[in-house]
């Protein structure tokens, strides 16, 4: 195509209305079951996997490990901290408490520095809106690392073990081709962090670019639906039993709230016959317990100064993760209306204060504050300091999930999962605000916080059981729309685009388009699963040879133009055009088939039936993407 030629250098014109041309189709994935699906879910402060074989796809074993590193001595255990160490060379060393433990215990202030201990990274792919795969995220003494790179070790990780756990189980021998994974993510999740888990999960060999169906990424909202709709098939005893049954009757809407250690991730299903639809896109925010943690750091800010605290964190950043991580996060977990929930400091740091002439006890005394105490060597945190740690989290949680009630309607049921669902003091507040003045019921499932990794199992075994979803942005592609005849408006177009097309028509003397957005489907518009759009688009020019398809999202429902606010490029390819010689009288259909990372596309020339395909991989990752 001519360089700086705007009209060739768009895709097609388009050639219908939506109403009378939009062709959808359902066809459904049929599932082709290895012996083994195993689902790993990497959370903000807790990560685990969950198997069953597909003989047996109802009997899920979550993770069984012995971690003696736990600060209640070797216990077995189905969930260990997403924490990472790595050698200075930046080879894999540990995982989990084993990892906290040596990075905190072992290793003396000068080794710290040379290593990279990574805990709560996940939080990275919520709150970095530009992500690429040169992101880097921080280690605990500052060293970085590309995002996708720490990732990988994780899931690499949790491959290896799952791999020795499902062939102890095994009365046969498994080769790894029997298998096939899961990875979890939040659904507010944008395109490029979902990306990077695929990638990752690439990297740490659980699939490739050449057998991409050996993975699936599962929503995690769907995946804790399938599990609580599962519940009595699966085996899992619960004294509110009958209340599930009647959630899951076929026409309930509830809305399901996972609460996990950093996002809070809401949306709204709807039983029907054939599974489980969703009537709201997933919507929520960073929302999770790690900001009740931010809010405990402020306390202690408050009680011994913001200097201080920053000097202790500097000097001894293995005790202020032990801190944090590990004292204030067991405690924070059992926080209750009654007694004082207690946080014991490390050794170091009453050391610390007496080299600086203080004390803990000093200066918890000198905030004059009877809701807190210094208490053998601990900070005593009495309810109403509790919940002003709590509140403001719980608030955000509780102002949201009554805004989405409020936009369906009909809903009757609230379901509460993940780790954070755990706390008491979250139920309690909750079932305070709605039970009685929404007249619905709160229901909390057996082992909500392994709800989506066990659900994950399911919807690897199943994807079909999640019948439909509300697509979060609208997509569609740019072609040309009808000839402007009069001048450019420049109050309701970008400028520069404006300013362009009016040089183009002056040297022209030929009208010059605004790029046009062709809706394929539109923001929180329901889609079958693997759907297909298909439209009709005709050549821009008689000797067009190829047609160069971009494909863009957008926050909103109606887009008319690509160079609106809240368009982004998302993806683009060549495809040939053949049959010069019949000039406009070439007809095209384009096809898009919505799925998790890939839209593949198809154009028929319907002059002479030749089929001429392509596929385009959507990168949300490449740092020209918005060029």
């Amino acid at each position: 195509m001519a360089e700086g030629n705007a009209y060739q250098q768009s895709f097609a014109t388009d050639s219908g209305s939506d109403e009378e041309e939009r062709i959808c189709g359902f066809q459904a994935s049929p599932h082709k079951g290895g012996h083994v699906v195993v689902a790993i879910d990497i959370g903000t402060t807790y990560s685990g996997y969950a198997w069953s074989f597909s003989g047996t796809k109802d009997t899920i074993n979550a993770m069984q490990t012995t971690d003696p590193y736990r600060p209640e001595g070797s216990v077995m255990t189905t969930k260990v901290p997403t924490t990472l160490l790595l050698d200075p060379d930046e080879n894999f060393d540990s995982f989990g408490h084993a990892a906290m433990k040596k990075y905190n215990k072992d290793l003396d202030e000068d080794e710290q520095k040379d290593w990279y201990y990574f805990e709560r990274f996940k939080m990275k792919l919520h709150t970095d809106t530009n992500l690429s795969r040169q992101t880097p995220v921080c280690a605990a003494n500052g060293h970085e690392l590309p995002i996708r790179t720490v990732f990988a070790h994780a899931l690499r990780h949790f491959k290896e073990m799952a791999l020795r756990e499902c062939q102890a189980q095994s009365d046969m021998r498994l080769d790894e081709s029997e298998f096939e994974w899961v990875i979890t993510v939040p659904a507010i999740w944008k395109g490029g962090a979902k990306q990077t888990m695929r990638e990752a999960a690439y990297e740490a060999g659980l699939a490739s670019d050449a057998t991409p169906d050996k993975l699936q990424v599962a929503l995690e909202p769907e995946s804790a639906s399938l599990y609580c709709k599962s519940l009595k098939r699966i085996g899992q005893s619960y004294s509110g039993e009958g209340l599930v049954t009647r959630a899951f009757k076929s026409g309930t809407t509830y809305v399901l709230a996972d609460l996990g250690g950093g996002t809070a991730d809401v949306t709204v299903h709807q039983v029907t016959e054939g599974g489980v639809k969703e009537l709201h896109h997933a919507t929520g925010g960073a929302w999770g317990g790690t900001y009740v943690d931010k809010n405990f750091v402020q306390l202690l800010q408050h009680i011994f100064g913001e200097d201080v605290i920053k000097e202790y964190r500097a000097e001894c950043p293995g005790d202020w993760v032990d801190l944090i991580s590990m004292r204030f996060e067991t405690n924070k977990r059992t926080a209750s209306l009654n007694g004082a929930t207690y946080v014991e400091f490390p050794f170091s740091f009453h050391s610390f204060l007496t080299e600086r002439g203080s004390s803990a006890k000093e200066a918890i005394a000198a905030m004059n504050n009877s809701d807190l105490k210094c208490s053998r060597g601990a900070l005593a945190i009495k309810y109403p300091e509790v919940r002003k740690l709590f509140q403001p989290v719980f608030e955000n949680i509780a102002d949201h999930l009554e805004t989405v009630i409020g936009d369906v309607g009909g809903v009757e049921f609230m379901i509460l999962v993940g780790g954070f669902a755990t706390c008491d003091l979250l139920q309690t507040y909750l079932r305070e605000r709605f039970e009685e003045p929404f007249s619905l019921r709160i229901i909390i499932p057996p082992q909500c916080s392994l709800a989506v990794v066990m659900g994950a199992v399911l919807f690897g075994h199943d994807p079909a059981e999640i019948v439909s979803r509300r697509v979060r942005y609208s997509y569609g592609i740019e072609c040309l729309g009808e000839p402007q005849l009069d001048l450019p408006d420049l109050k309701s177009e970008d400028p520069s685009h404006a300013l362009s097309r009016l040089l183009m028509t002056m040297m022209t003397g030929v009208s010059m388009q605004r790029l046009k957005f062709k809706t394929f489907v539109e923001r929180n518009q329901e889609v079958s699963i693997d759907e297909e759009v298909t439209y009709p688009f005709s050549p821009c020019h008689p000797r067009q040879e190829a047609a160069e398809i971009v494909v863009y999202e957008s926050d909103t429902e109606k887009t008319q133009f690509v160079n609106e606010e809240g368009v982004r490029k998302i993806a683009q390819m060549e495809l040939p055009l053949p049959n010069v010689d019949l000039g406009m009288n070439r007809q095209l259909l384009v096809s898009m088939k919505f799925g998790l990372t890939e839209i593949k596309v198809h154009s028929v020339d319907l002059s002479s039936g030749k089929r001429v395909e392509g596929s385009v991989k959507l990168d949300f990752l490449s740092l020209d993407r918005l060029d």
